[in-house]
């Protein structure tokens, strides 16, 4: 090709790929030229669409020169490029390059008339019409856009109640924004962490973001609660009902939780040893209203006492199975709120007596719920006392063996009567008899009593008819 006429191009078709790397000459005006560009490209009018142009006189003049400064690059290179040393205004051109595997001759590529590839858009560009040279654009990585920065923190938020807890964690991690809304307390106000294993500090953490509602039923709690310096030793968490039945957790453990709660509503610590210490943690929760405490050892005559003069707000007690002494249970029913409603002390077998029941029912004379169930030294003169009760609902006397049979029919006075669980004490007659005095009586419809326990039957997604899941 002649070298004094000639337009810069580089090729971006795969007919000119072997050339990519060279800076490719044509004179346009030149016949063999032009035979040689349609062959290539069809037609010499693809020409600017591809970026390319014909060079005038005066950059012919300078590759002129360029090929003498080649030989003295003192006064060369410094009049082609204005005075920049060592670098001529060609030097960008086919700076990028690519591995040439085939050796073919430009002109022999199969680009056809019409054929257009996007990527001469994006790697040619034209300077002038009438003088320029190519070069390749900077590729840059395309910045992705946050479409959540066009989001308020209030949508953001709505957004994040309806991911469980498990992903609304990693959603924190993502960024701070998210992070900081991520810890909104009304994401953490539901939390159901039953049949976990929690390591040391986790609960803390958890409950620190405002939990009000917490359920951790049959779940293993690390010692501490609090890792060392999360909290001030005066910080009161928010929660109002936790469910810690059957929970695995040490008394020194349950301490700390409950030295941090003083808003507690309603309590669960079913089948959870206690001691002194945390009995006083109880007691300072001066509102609450529901205390679940079956099974529980360590409830002793002093700690039951102070329980007792302290929750005078109480109206849901469920004290059964706790192996109370005598002494215990005269303590109970002699200082227990008088607005308590509905009561469990089953399972007193050798302390729950007629008279201790006498100062019970005049002590609280607005119970709703009564249960007496395996109180075997109750005798027939039970009846009579129960039915001092003008508002009881519910009553169970279930394997009171010495309780008279006929005595049952005294219940007949007590109008509100809804439900009388006796299981063990009547055979099928005898209840079918019962059924026909009481014609508005259920009998034994509920085998396990509900009187302060959070969960009944098969629901587990809440506790005292409040959800835990979102």
């Amino acid at each position: 090709m002649d070298a004094d006429k000639r337009c810069d191009i580089k090729g971006g078709t795969a007919g000119l790929a072997a050339y990519r790397s060279k800076l490719l000459r044509f004179d346009i005006r030149d016949q063999q030229h032009v035979r040689l560009l349609k062959r290539s490209f069809g037609t010499e009018d693809c020409l600017p669409l591809l970026g390319l142009a014909v060079l005038g006189e005066e950059e012919n003049d300078c590759q002129k020169k360029q090929r003498k400064g080649d030989h003295h690059p003192g006064t060369g290179a410094m009049s082609l490029n204005n005075g920049h040393k060592g670098r001529s205004p060609l030097a960008n051109v086919s700076n990028h390059t690519q591995p040439s595997g085939n050796n073919q001759p430009p002109g022999t590529g199969p680009v056809q008339n019409g054929t257009s590839d996007a990527n001469l858009r994006k790697y040619f560009s034209v300077v002038n019409d009438d003088r320029f040279f190519l070069y390749r654009k900077p590729t840059f990585k395309p910045v992705m856009e946050d479409h959540f920065v066009k989001l308020s923190d209030e949508i953001l938020l709505h957004i994040f109640r309806f991911l469980p807890k498990k992903a609304l964690i990693r959603c924190s991690q993502v960024s701070k924004r998210f992070n900081q809304v991520s810890l909104d307390e009304s994401l953490w106000a539901r939390l159901d962490l039953s049949c976990r294993s929690l390591r040391e500090g986790a609960l803390g953490r958890v409950i620190s973001r405002g939990t009000v509602i917490l359920r951790l039923a049959q779940a293993h709690v690390s010692n501490p609660v609090f890792t060392y310096g999360s909290v001030d030793l005066s910080y009161e968490t928010k929660l109002r009902f936790l469910d810690l039945s059957m929970c695995s957790i040490d008394q020194g453990t349950l301490c700390e939780l409950l030295s941090h709660c003083r808003s507690l509503r309603k309590l669960s610590l079913e089948n959870v040893p206690v001691d002194t210490e945390c009995c006083r943690e109880i007691a300072c929760n001066v509102h609450l209203e529901a205390l679940n405490l079956t099974m529980c050892e360590g409830l002793d005559n002093f700690n039951v006492t102070l329980l007792i003069k302290k929750l005078t707000k109480l109206h849901s007690l469920n004290i059964s199975w706790t192996q109370l002494s005598r002494s215990t249970v005269d303590s109970l029913v002699t200082h227990v709120t008088p607005t308590l409603l509905r009561l469990n002390i089953a399972g007193c077998r050798n302390s729950m007596t007629d008279a201790a029941l006498l100062k019970l029912i005049d002590r609280c004379p607005d119970l709703l719920e009564l249960d007496l169930s395996d109180c075997t030294q109750l005798s027939s003169e039970a009846m009579k006392i129960v039915c001092k009760l003008k508002k009881l609902e519910y009553l169970s006397l279930s394997r009171c063996y010495n309780i008279n049979v006929t005595s049952y029919l005294q219940l007949g006075a007590i109008e509100p009567l809804q439900f009388l669980d006796i299981f063990g004490l009547l055979s099928e007659p005898a209840l079918a008899m019962l059924q026909t005095s009481f014609p508005g009586v259920g009998i034994n419809k509920f085998m396990h009593s509900s009187v302060a326990r959070p969960t009944v039957g098969s629901r587990r997604t809440s506790i005292w008819g409040l959800r835990t899941r979102d």
